[in-house]
């Protein structure tokens, strides 16, 4: 899995790089873009989530894996607000970014589920 998600990190970054600003600048526009924000942040879950899908379904991520939880967390790993923190707020190089954010997907897809996360069927 280590060579599929250094290239999705390598694909976040070069988004990020071309719309982080922009879509910084939206976010100030006021109401009138929040319907154009919400589009791209559930279009941008709908990729997040086919990304992990396919990870599911070639056994990439481990047996107990809730995949519907793991496309929440990269969705909030790969976010423009992250990069934007990360890269403008912390001073950050993209390729520092986007080493970082594989080890975080990897991280987080790799992770065995237990007690108390969303994965957790058991009853209190």
């Amino acid at each position: 899995m280590g060579p599929k998600l250094r290239l999705y990190a390598g694909f976040a970054r070069g988004i990020h790089e071309r719309v982080a600003a922009l879509f910084t600048l939206l976010t100030q526009a006021g109401p009138d873009v929040v319907e154009v924000l919400e589009t791209a942040e559930r279009e941008r879950l709908t990729g997040v989530t086919a990304f992990v899908t396919h990870l599911a379904e070639t056994g990439a991520l481990p047996p107990a894996a809730d995949p519907a939880h793991l496309a929440d967390a990269v969705w909030a790993l790969t976010g423009p607000q992250l990069y934007t923190q990360l890269t403008a707020g912390r001073g950050w190089s993209t390729d520092a970014y986007e080493t970082w954010l594989a080890d975080m997907l990897a991280a987080t897809l790799t992770a065995t589920p237990g007690p108390g996360r969303p994965s957790d069927t058991s009853q209190p």
